[in-house]
């Protein structure tokens, strides 16, 4: 009945009753199965063939079109989009590689520099019994960021506008401010992990870092201009070498393989590791990724016309939960890894009665002790590939936060601007004053991101 009072034929006046999240779920059922009243009327439009059926709620920008010339969340910043097209095989690789990206892009904030500093503060803190709650919140992770892909291709519409649409004003600006302080959090973490690792490869002051930092991130903005394809595929290569980096150190340190299993499998929670605990949480579950998810799926371009509408947008769901899977499954393995590197190094550490300080500036001289001094540049090349990386996913999440929130088009590289500027202060502040407590300050913004 909801759908059936909202659904109207074009030219007529939107409906005045107030909209509920029910007219999306059932948009979502009608692609299982259900049927819609026949009140819901589907109109021809007069300048071409396109069958459009819509769904009008009286508040601004509410309106949901689903026609032949109009894809998931089109993205004015994209130069360029991937257009699907539509085959009814139930599974081909060759169309999974056309959905593989916006997952990928997603992962990268598993594994920030606060991501790592959280895996080298539990395995100081509770060795490999934590990597049960890792993967448990991997896990959960995938499924909610399933939802978030889910609802970008079925409503059109990412979760920002939703929020803007759904809730009275004062709630929908109590989620703005915190999904911008979550985005300007991780934003404090990936600017001085990045100056960490430039101090580590070059010996830069970690507050010249910072600044070299904050302004490098333009040139990655200039990465989008040769369109999707080459964004991603430039970012899944940050990626990768983050992974090989720790994967050639873990096999290096050959841990504990009869651990490791027990550590995944075995739910404990060691005492003292509380604070770990809920960071690990937080490293994963990261609000703005939701936004970023729901949006990003519509840089590919669905066939939308009336005979295949509902087939397209089945099969976008289906690959992209596969993909959403393995992009996920991927960061699990980097961040195990991370975890399972420092655990064994600081076991050998402790056995020689040698003194270590469980640190992400620390970390190159741990792993100096335990692999030898080429170890150390392993380990900061790998910082410094995904501290910039996730510069862009940062800031495409704030782009879609601030334009879906307040309908307010803004550009990349003025988001960067802004962002850059209000992380850039207490950055500084703490690589000038306090560089001993950067984890600290990281800890308490997993923590809070978890909150």
């Amino acid at each position: 009945p909801a759908l059936a009072d909202s659904v109207h034929t074009s030219g007529d006046p939107p409906d005045a009753a107030s909209p509920t999240v029910g007219e999306y779920i059932e948009l979502d059922a009608m692609l299982d199965g259900a049927k819609v009243s026949p009140q819901a009327t589907r109109t021809r439009s007069n300048t071409d063939d396109s069958d459009k059926l819509s769904v009008s709620p009286h508040a601004i920008n509410r309106e949901v079109t689903f026609d032949d010339g109009q894809t998931a969340v089109e993205d004015a910043s994209q130069e360029h989009q991937i257009k699907i097209e539509y085959s009814e095989t139930r599974f081909s690789l060759k169309k999974l590689w056309q959905f593989i990206g916006p997952g990928l892009l997603v992962s990268q904030a598993l594994l920030d520099p606060g991501n790592i500093e959280s895996d080298i503060s539990q395995a100081d803190t509770s060795g490999y019994k934590l990597l049960w709650l890792l993967l448990v919140a991997h896990i959960i992770c995938i499924f909610v960021q399933s939802l978030a892909a889910r609802l970008g291709v079925i409503t059109g519409r990412h979760l920002a506008q939703h929020i803007r649409a759904q809730y009275p004003l004062p709630f929908a600006i109590v989620f703005w401010v915190l999904s911008e302080l979550a985005i300007i959090g991780a934003d404090i973490q990936e600017v001085i992990g990045t100056a960490t690792a430039l101090h580590i490869l070059t010996g830069l002051p970690i507050w010249a870092g910072v600044v070299i930092t904050a302004v490098d991130s333009f040139f990655f903005l200039y990465i989008q201009r040769f369109g999707v394809r080459i964004t991603e595929m430039v970012f899944g290569l940050m990626i990768t070498t983050l992974a090989v980096c720790f994967w050639i150190e873990m096999f290096l340190i050959k841990p504990d393989a009869r651990e490791v299993v027990k550590g995944m499998v075995i739910p404990r929670i060691p005492q003292g590791s509380v604070v770990q605990a809920v960071g690990i949480i937080g490293c994963v579950l990261m609000p703005h990724n939701l936004f970023l998810h729901s949006a990003l799926v519509g840089s590919r371009k669905l066939d939308r016309r009336q005979e295949t509408r509902e087939g397209a947008i089945r099969e976008a769901i289906r690959y992209f939960r596969i993909e959403t899977s393995i992009s996920l499954v991927y960061a699990y393995l980097i961040n195990m890894a991370v975890v399972i590197v420092f655990c064994k190094a600081f076991e050998i550490l402790r056995a020689s009665n040698t003194p270590y300080v469980a640190s992400l500036a620390e970390g190159a001289t741990v792993l100096s002790h335990v692999l030898g001094s080429g170890s150390k540049y392993v380990y900061a090349i790998g910082l410094l590939a995904i501290g910039q990386s996730t510069t862009m996913s940062g800031t495409l999440s704030g782009q879609y936060v601030t334009e879906g929130f307040w309908n307010m088009p803004i550009k990349p590289w003025q988001r960067v601007l802004v962002t850059r500027a209000i992380s850039l202060v207490p950055a500084l502040v703490v690589a000038v004053t306090a560089s001993v407590h950067m984890d600290l300050l990281s800890e308490i913004i997993n923590v809070i991101q978890a909150i």
